[in-house]
């Protein structure tokens, strides 16, 4: 049996793996969705998560509870998360998932790859970007901006999923995670076994984003799905597969 801790994106919450979890857990394996630091019902100010190690920190306490190791899937921004704690408690992790996730080398940051012109210079985020809101806190997410938000995050989804998440994302995600400067090395991260899901049809976090960290940080199994950015509400059913895959390999 693996166990799995499962770490959300931007202004999301744990419990937005359900799906995933209910088919992992129906298979055997053990299965934590933690709230990361100001979103979901974690009650810390989003002004006090200044630096990765406090967003990150509900992640690194259930990593620090269980028996053993586990497996550590990051999607989006939450890629930042399993970066950090591959590094930091790299004895403690079987393998790292990032789910169409960002993945910085070694003194770069997430935010590197949201400023380059495959990023930018997308469609699809040029048609989205009037949904975000950059301020001091963090990054922005306008809840009044639903056609916007539900083109880039939930393109594929339902029409039914999309309505109960909306409720429960957080209006700002804070900077810490696209700030965190990766500090990753070798001996700790650079020896765990790692998986990148590629998301084909992405318009929250551009193929061509995704593949420049895969470059940048060489090693990763790659699989794919042919879905958008939110592949754990529209395709719950391949997530888990692929999962359950990384488990017989790693778990």
């Amino acid at each position: 049996m693996a166990t799995f801790i499962l770490i959300h994106g931007s202004w999301h919450w744990g419990g937005c793996f359900q799906k995933v979890a209910n088919i992992l857990g129906a298979a055997g394996h053990a299965v934590i969705a933690p709230d990361l630091a100001s979103h979901g019902f974690d009650p810390t100010p989003t002004a006090a998560v200044t630096d990765i190690s406090i967003y990150a920190a509900p992640v690194r306490a259930a990593l620090e509870e269980i028996d053993g190791k586990a497996i550590l899937v990051g999607h989006s921004v939450g890629g930042a998360t399993c970066t950090w704690l591959g590094e930091e408690m790299a004895e403690r992790v079987a393998a790292l998932v990032y789910l169409t996730g960002f993945m910085a080398p070694n003194g770069k940051t997430a935010r590197d790859f949201v400023m380059t012109p495959a990023y930018l210079k997308d469609p699809a985020i040029i048609e989205s970007q009037g949904m975000l809101r950059l301020g001091k806190e963090g990054l922005g997410l306008d809840l009044t901006k639903r056609d916007l938000i539900a083109g880039s995050l939930y393109s594929g989804c339902s029409a039914h999923d999309i309505d109960r998440a909306f409720p429960n994302l957080v209006r700002v995600t804070p900077h810490a995670p696209f700030t965190a400067v990766s500090a990753i090395t070798p001996h700790r991260f650079g020896r765990l076994p790692r998986h990148y899901i590629e998301c084909l049809e992405d318009r929250g976090l551009p193929l061509a984003v995704q593949r420049l960290m895969q470059e940048a940080v060489p090693g990763a199994r790659v699989h794919q799905l042919a879905t958008g950015h939110s592949p754990f509400l529209s395709a719950p059913e391949d997530v888990a597969d692929i999962l359950l895959k990384v488990a017989g390999w790693h778990g």
